[in-house]
Protein backbone atom coordinates (compact mmCIF):
# COMPACT_ATOMS: atom_id res chain seq x y z
CA UNK A 1 0.00 0.00 0.00
CA UNK A 2 0.95 3.42 -0.98
CA UNK A 3 0.18 6.60 1.06
CA UNK A 4 0.50 10.00 -0.43
CA UNK A 5 0.08 13.01 0.87
CA UNK A 6 0.53 16.08 0.37
CA UNK A 7 -0.79 19.51 1.43
CA UNK A 8 -4.85 18.48 0.70
CA UNK A 9 -4.03 14.90 -1.05
CA UNK A 10 -4.46 11.85 0.57
CA UNK A 11 -4.48 8.47 -1.60
CA UNK A 12 -3.98 4.85 -0.37
CA UNK A 13 -2.80 2.56 -3.00
CA UNK A 14 -2.19 -1.32 -2.35
CA UNK A 15 0.99 -3.09 -3.93
CA UNK A 16 0.76 -6.17 -3.49
CA UNK A 17 3.36 -9.03 -4.15
CA UNK A 18 3.02 -9.63 -7.80
CA UNK A 19 5.37 -10.79 -11.46
CA UNK A 20 4.16 -8.46 -13.28
CA UNK A 21 5.17 -10.03 -16.46
CA UNK A 22 3.38 -13.15 -15.59
CA UNK A 23 0.55 -11.13 -14.50
CA UNK A 24 0.60 -9.22 -17.89
CA UNK A 25 1.07 -12.56 -19.80
CA UNK A 26 -2.12 -13.81 -17.91
CA UNK A 27 -4.32 -10.55 -19.49
CA UNK A 28 -3.75 -8.61 -16.38
CA UNK A 29 -2.11 -5.60 -16.01
CA UNK A 30 -0.17 -4.60 -12.58
CA UNK A 31 1.82 -1.54 -12.93
CA UNK A 32 5.13 -1.62 -11.57
CA UNK A 33 6.56 1.03 -9.12
CA UNK A 34 7.98 3.09 -11.72
CA UNK A 35 5.02 3.04 -13.29
CA UNK A 36 2.79 4.25 -10.47
CA UNK A 37 5.40 7.05 -9.99
CA UNK A 38 4.74 7.98 -13.67
CA UNK A 39 1.04 7.75 -12.93
CA UNK A 40 1.07 9.73 -9.67
CA UNK A 41 3.11 12.83 -11.63
CA UNK A 42 0.33 12.42 -14.10
CA UNK A 43 -2.01 13.01 -11.59
CA UNK A 44 -0.74 16.02 -10.74
CA UNK A 45 1.26 14.89 -7.22
CA UNK A 46 4.27 17.55 -7.14
CA UNK A 47 7.98 15.29 -6.27
CA UNK A 48 7.66 17.04 -2.73
CA UNK A 49 4.45 14.29 -2.01
CA UNK A 50 5.34 11.90 1.26
CA UNK A 51 5.04 8.03 0.26
CA UNK A 52 4.43 5.33 2.55
CA UNK A 53 4.69 1.86 1.29
CA UNK A 54 3.59 -0.91 3.71
CA UNK A 55 4.13 -3.82 1.81
CA UNK A 56 6.53 -7.19 2.08
CA UNK A 57 9.19 -7.12 -0.25
CA UNK A 58 8.62 -5.77 -3.77
CA UNK A 59 8.80 -8.06 -7.26
CA UNK A 60 12.02 -6.89 -8.04
CA UNK A 61 13.46 -5.65 -4.46
CA UNK A 62 15.13 -2.12 -3.70
CA UNK A 63 16.21 -2.50 -7.54
CA UNK A 64 12.36 -2.27 -8.30
CA UNK A 65 11.79 0.56 -5.95
CA UNK A 66 14.43 2.80 -7.41
CA UNK A 67 12.48 4.88 -9.94
CA UNK A 68 9.67 5.68 -7.78
CA UNK A 69 12.15 6.82 -5.39
CA UNK A 70 13.86 9.02 -7.35
CA UNK A 71 10.44 10.40 -9.18
CA UNK A 72 9.34 11.17 -4.60
CA UNK A 73 12.35 11.20 -2.76
CA UNK A 74 9.80 11.51 0.20
CA UNK A 75 9.68 7.78 0.13
CA UNK A 76 9.05 5.52 3.17
CA UNK A 77 8.92 2.15 4.64
CA UNK A 78 8.21 0.85 8.27
CA UNK A 79 12.36 -0.63 7.70
CA UNK A 80 13.46 2.66 6.87
CA UNK A 81 11.62 5.07 9.50
CA UNK A 82 12.15 2.02 12.65
CA UNK A 83 14.67 -0.43 11.56
CA UNK A 84 15.87 -1.87 14.94
CA UNK A 85 12.41 -1.47 16.42
CA UNK A 86 10.56 -3.61 14.74
CA UNK A 87 12.60 -6.76 15.51
CA UNK A 88 10.10 -7.79 18.16
CA UNK A 89 7.20 -7.45 15.91
CA UNK A 90 9.04 -9.48 12.77
CA UNK A 91 7.53 -12.57 13.64
CA UNK A 92 3.69 -11.43 13.07
CA UNK A 93 2.35 -10.29 10.42
CA UNK A 94 -0.89 -8.38 11.89
CA UNK A 95 1.39 -6.32 14.41
CA UNK A 96 2.75 -5.51 11.31
CA UNK A 97 -0.09 -4.68 9.20
CA UNK A 98 -1.34 -2.79 12.64
CA UNK A 99 1.87 -0.67 12.59
CA UNK A 100 1.15 0.35 8.83
CA UNK A 101 -2.57 1.44 9.61
CA UNK A 102 -0.86 3.29 12.86
CA UNK A 103 1.20 5.20 10.19
CA UNK A 104 -1.26 5.97 7.93
CA UNK A 105 -3.73 6.89 10.65
CA UNK A 106 -1.49 9.21 11.76
CA UNK A 107 -0.02 11.08 8.73
CA UNK A 108 -4.11 11.62 7.84
CA UNK A 109 -4.62 13.87 10.93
Amino acid sequence: MLLLSSKIALIFIFVQDLDADGERSGGKCPLTPHEVGLMLRALGFANDTYIYVSSGEIYGGEETLQPLRDLFPNFYTKERLANEELNPFLPFSSRLAAIDYIVCYVCHQ
